[in-house]
């Protein structure tokens, strides 16, 4: 663990520092937990308006006293989706990366002859996506719930937010589903010889999460408590089968010979 931590403050400095990754990370938040609640909130009415939003509402919920909350209602199901994006973002951008950072910077040799164990190495390096994940999704969950909150009590007198719904995405399936797709980017990484190749496998990832979020909005189906606890067990029991494929396929010695080759 301690080593874990060492390898961890180390790539986080490095990390900070990278522009590349957190700029699309600041335009996602901004769009996402500001900009999308904000228009979807305060242009409910041009939304009702709309004669086949009215038809949709009627075929869907039925003859109902307030549209307006209802939609509303409606549309902060909608954003729950979008928690997701972060906690698949940040690994795609981050842990592809992490060991081709090392190779180029020449600094894998030094830190594989080290006693640091493969466990802890892949521990140090899945922290350093996982923990900047995880802050971020609970930023995007609180400023969510803020301008979600905000905006429909001053128009209709309630705050929606949070439900346990929220709560069970950003604070459970949030950081398993961080925790899968860093290791299964330290898994590219560990395999490719550049960093384009591998953040494009990166990208690849996590396309079954953009294709949940898609359907979602299509209104294939409505993530409910049934489908967030289905999947958390699902996914939580799928993290220590991950981590020991991603242990047995980093192999320290082949990882180097073929860098040495290829340089």
């Amino acid at each position: 663990m301690k080593n874990s931590l060492i390898i961890f403050k180390k790539e986080i400095k490095e990390i900070i520092k990278n522009k590349n990754i957190w700029m699309p990370i600041l335009v996602i938040t901004v769009i996402f937990s500001i900009g999308l609640p904000l228009f979807i909130s305060i242009g409910s009415d041009l939304i009702l308006a709309d004669e086949d939003t009215a038809e949709f509402i009627g075929k869907v919920f039925g003859q109902v006293e307030n549209p307006e909350k209802v939609l509303a209602d409606f549309m902060v199901k909608q954003l729950l989706i979008f928690l997701l994006i972060i906690p698949a973002m940040v690994p795609s951008l981050i842990a592809p990366a992490s060991i081709l950072m090392e190779k180029e910077n020449n600094t894998l040799e030094p830190l594989l002859s080290t006693p640091v164990s493969t466990g802890e190495l892949l521990f140090g390096k899945s922290l350093t996506s996982m923990i900047p994940a995880f802050i971020i999704s609970t930023i995007n969950f609180l400023l969510l719930t803020l301008v979600v909150d905000v905006v429909l009590y001053i128009k209709m007198g309630y705050a929606p937010l949070p439900t346990l719904e929220w709560l069970i995405v950003a604070f459970i399936l949030s950081p398993i589903l961080s925790f899968i797709l860093t290791m299964l980017g330290t898994i590219v990484s560990s395999r490719s010889t550049d960093i384009r190749s591998a953040q494009g496998i990166g990208s690849v990832i996590i396309l079954p999460i953009y294709l949940v979020i898609g359907l979602q909005l299509a209104g294939f189906f409505l993530i409910n408590i049934f489908y967030l606890i289905l999947a958390c067990l699902a996914l939580l029991i799928f993290c220590p089968i991950l981590l020991r494929i991603a242990v047995r396929k980093f192999d320290r010695e082949n990882i180097l010979t073929k860098w040495k080759i290829r340089n």
